[in-house]
């Protein structure tokens, strides 16, 4: 694996556990055994670094969306490619708390990468039910990030397995009468 690599999984991982603020690039370079020179020819500050993450993301999900297939291979496709996004986008948002160290700058990186996701996913939503892309994206979203979190903090819960009912689920909806409680 090159440098530049195994300095954004470094540094995912660091985000996701300490955060933005609380992660500075000579912890990088000490974890990956380089010097900080080594890790600035590739980034220029801790901030290129998070900009390049935040790319990669918008990458996959451009990957994910465009690829042939029907609207649940590619949705089921786009939610399977962000497990790579949840823990940065974690680390941002939560940048406000204290415990972590507060950094606005991050919250908002973390607000401009979701707003171009929500937008990459309305695009799609949109041709198939025009007028609801934004919100349907919103819902979307939020499936898929309850899903990850779900599956990381709740013991007997598989990510994989609740995106593929999310997915299916969203893509078909409810079946009618169903999804109705008793009338009294």
């Amino acid at each position: 694996m090159d440098t530049r690599q195994a300095l954004l999984r470094s540094a995912r991982k660091a985000f996701a556990e300490r955060g933005y603020a609380a992660t500075s690039l000579e912890d990088l370079a000490r974890t990956l055994g380089l010097t900080k020179a080594a890790v600035y020819h590739h980034f220029a500050s801790k901030r290129a670094l998070l900009e390049a993450l935040l790319q990669e993301g918008f990458v996959e999900t451009q990957r994910a969306l465009s690829q042939p297939g029907t609207l649940h291979q590619r949705l089921l496709a786009l939610a399977l490619a962000y497990r790579g996004q949840v823990e940065p986008l974690t680390a941002l948002m939560t940048a406000y708390s204290s415990r972590r160290g507060g950094d606005l700058e991050a919250v908002h990186l973390a607000r401009e990468a979701m707003r171009r996701g929500i937008e990459q996913l309305a695009e799609l939503l949109e041709q198939v039910s025009p007028r609801h892309g934004k919100a349907l994206a919103v819902i979307f979203a939020s499936i898929v990030h309850g899903a990850y979190m779900t599956a990381q903090h709740m013991p007997g819960y598989s990510a994989e397995q609740l995106l593929q009912e999310g997915v299916a689920l969203f893509v078909r909806g409810l079946p009618e009468g169903k999804g109705e409680p008793p009338r009294q």
